[in-house]
């Protein structure tokens, strides 16, 4: 994964990034109501500690597991899937390379178990 972390843009590609991503689902009205009492530049560091970790760069993780930090939160099948759309065009606008793009994606699809604990009226 070492490769991805490169076409990532490294550490400040990735900052980018993740700054993009929570501004579309800020924008998202499908689902920003479940941020509106998250500690955004906190789960902003999370979130590149988090994905500069799984794309093979020099970060560390030491977040909750995805269990705990949803833990309550009633996350829907649908609400996942327009986080993972929002992530998907946050690395369209980054121009992030395809394979870059799908190897982060099969990871956040591998979370969907202990981040969806609800079910709405969208799944």
């Amino acid at each position: 994964a070492q490769d991805y972390y490169a076409q990532y843009g490294g550490k400040a590609g990735i900052t980018n990034l993740i700054n993009t991503f929570v501004g579309n689902v800020a924008a998202d009205p499908h689902i920003n109501y479940y941020f509106a009492h998250t500690n955004i530049p906190h789960l902003k560091y999370e979130l590149v500690q988090q994905v500069c970790m799984a794309v093979g760069g020099p970060c560390k993780y030491t977040g909750l597991s995805m269990r705990k930090t949803h833990e309550g939160m009633g996350v829907t099948t649908a609400a996942f899937n327009y986080l993972a759309q929002d992530m998907m065009d946050a690395m369209q606008t980054q121009k992030i390379p395809m394979a870059a793009q799908n190897y982060l994606i099969a990871i956040l699809a591998s979370m969907e178990p202990q981040i969806v604990t609800a079910n709405g009226p969208l799944g």
